[in-house]
């Protein structure tokens, strides 16, 4: 019996060694993705970028915008005029964070025995990015309060006042359930589509299907719209779930939000339509399917904020479906952001599922049945 086992198991080990581009997968991928995860997690959260709003306009308050500019934490990239350009700033995701320092900064600081309310805005919208900023601005307002108060203070000079926008608990949960909901529908999709050519090919119904009255383009519509409705039903139920199962508010337009889970889905199915023409069974495909899902986590902004990554693995983002739509699922959700806020995501997606669809179509009709 033992025996039998051995030689089951060695006949699947042969089998496996002789599916080079499966093996490759196998041993290349993981490898691949350690490095990357390694190389986008190495640096922190750095270079964030900054507005600041100086009313005091003192040297103390100058003092203070070059602190933050040299902590390396920041990049300060705006110097607003009024309270509301900063809160335009961040909603718009221009910055990620805002210092307005207001009139008489500085004069309430000399007063003795006294401090001075510095408002700070801090985009809520990931949980672990806005928690990091607020160490940065915590420490570099602790390391320029040490230069100017006197080592036997009492008071602390510089009282912060923290707003976290769209998300005032800094509750985690927001961030990361709200993006699942592309996951887990990128997950989905791929793996219906992935397998729908693969499958009938194994099956031999292919041949069939050839011989039929129908056009290949009729085919893959046909494949493609039922990857469709089991995609749009799966992201409405992961919607209702999030809005009312953890009751996690929804703050922009419902209508939005379907018609982009539409056109990244549409994306998907081209992926998957590639991948389904590509392999040659299902357990590659699906294989190959779990192995892109690791890629795509990296690439996503999921574990670090896209523009935080060197600039190859930003590069490579700007290639991923799931990347732009999980920073449009944050801006519309939780952010509650139009249609005309998103145009940095919404075109380069758009793009993508022309050329996954057009790809998709160019090889299965080349394919020979």
């Amino acid at each position: 019996m033992h025996k039998t086992i051995l030689n089951l198991a060695w006949k699947e080990t042969l089998q496996l060694l002789r599916d080079r581009l499966l093996l490759a997968f196998m041993v290349i991928i993981p490898v691949v993705q350690l490095g990357l995860i390694a190389e986008a997690t190495g640096a922190g959260i750095r270079n964030i970028k900054l507005a600041v709003w100086d009313q005091d306009k003192s040297a103390f308050s100058r003092d203070l915008v070059t602190a933050l500019k040299n902590s390396g934490d920041f990049n300060l990239m705006y110097y607003a005029q009024s309270y509301d350009e900063i809160r335009a700033l961040v909603n718009d995701g221009k910055v990620g964070a805002a210092v307005i320092i207001p009139p008489d900064f500085s004069r309430e600081l000399a007063r003795t025995g006294a401090s001075a309310t510095l408002p700070v805005i801090i985009d809520g919208t990931n949980s672990i990015v806005a928690s990091s900023l607020l160490g940065a601005v915590e420490s570099a307002i602790a390391d320029l309060t040490r230069q100017f108060v006197p080592a036997n203070a009492i008071i602390t000079p510089i009282d912060l006042k923290i707003e976290f926008a769209f998300n005032a608990t800094l509750n985690i949960r927001w961030s990361t359930i709200v993006t699942q909901l592309g996951f887990i529908t990128y997950q989905l999709v791929l793996v219906v589509a992935a397998v729908g050519f693969v499958r009938e090919r194994e099956l031999g119904t292919l041949e069939q299907l050839a011989v039929t009255p129908i056009s290949r383009l009729e085919l893959l519509l046909g494949k493609g719209l039922m990857a469709l409705g089991i995609g749009m039903l799966n992201y409405t139920l992961l919607y209702l779930a999030i809005r009312y199962g953890f009751e996690i508010p929804m703050r922009g337009n419902l209508a939005l939000l379907m018609a982009l889970g539409v056109l990244f889905t549409i994306a998907e199915i081209g992926v998957g339509t590639l991948l389904s023409i590509v392999t040659h069974s299902q357990q590659q495909a699906i294989l190959m399917v779990f192995m892109l899902a690791m890629l795509e986590v990296t690439f996503s902004g999921y574990l670090v904020p896209t523009e935080n990554m060197p600039w190859f693995m930003q590069t490579i983002a700007n290639f991923s479906p799931l990347q732009h739509f999980s920073a449009i699922l944050r801006a519309v959700y939780i952010k509650g952001s139009s249609l005309e806020m998103l145009w940095h995501h919404v075109i380069p997606l758009a793009a993508l599922t022309g050329i996954t669809v057009g790809a998709g179509w160019y090889l299965f009709n080349r394919a020979e049945w």
